[in-house]
């Protein structure tokens, strides 16, 4: 199952790590400088993640009480899914390097990604709309049916803006990063479990169960 992404967040705990991409405890410290022997306090904190001791630097907003992550400059997004495949790595890693510099160019890049897993799960990877379509008639279920949809629409207004505000695009990105991980669990992760359980099974069994599942001459 795909740990649920809890957005990285100023002064907050827990979150999905930027480094790891566990969700854990998060360690906040002030940072302080020292002037003619005097120790003052910086608008600078640090975040130290509790599960892989990483560290992430953010920039206090004075007069707010918010801040903005400065290190690194990388990634708000749920970290890959292991059983992606790894024609569609590339694009989803390339995705969560610039998703927070470029929704638009995320969005598209997902989009992409989307493109080539539908290749690996039953499309032919050249056209998402007439893959959904045929994934559909075969029986898919209309919960990936509706995930592979947000992923493609919100990938075509990022590129060629119909209905959707810039600021719609910023907002659906991490979710596409989701709708990504999903898919792979439904339509990936659990046939490969049962498939590996199936073959751990006594042989004996096994073979029993073939010749039962045999067709009659």
């Amino acid at each position: 199952m795909v740990e649920k992404f809890v957005e990285p967040g100023f002064n907050v705990s827990p979150f999905t790590c930027i480094h790891c991409g566990v969700v854990a405890t998060m360690d906040w410290q002030g940072l302080f400088t020292s002037l003619f022997s005097s120790i003052y306090e910086t608008q600078w904190k640090s975040c130290a993640c509790h599960n892989c001791k990483e560290q992430s630097v953010w920039r206090v907003i004075k007069g707010t009480g918010r801040g903005e992550l400065v290190y690194p400059l990388t990634v708000n997004a749920p970290a890959t899914h292991p059983d992606l495949p790894l024609i569609c790595v590339p694009e989803f890693e390339e995705a969560r390097l610039i998703c927070g510099v470029s929704s638009r160019g995320a969005a598209a890049l997902l989009r992409l990604c989307l493109q080539k897993l539908l290749g690996c799960i039953g499309g032919k990877g050249d056209h998402i709309d007439t893959d959904i379509k045929t994934l559909v008639s075969n029986g898919l279920d209309p919960h990936i049916q509706q995930a592979l949809d947000v992923i493609r629409v919100t990938g075509n207004n990022a590129v060629h803006p119909l209905d959707m505000a810039p600021e719609d695009v910023v907002e659906n990105v991490p979710v596409l990063f989701e709708m990504i991980n999903l898919i792979v669990d439904e339509r990936i992760s659990r046939q490969k479990n049962i498939n590996e359980r199936f073959a751990r099974l006594p042989e004996k069994a096994r073979l029993a169960i073939e010749k039962r599942d045999k067709p009659k001459a």
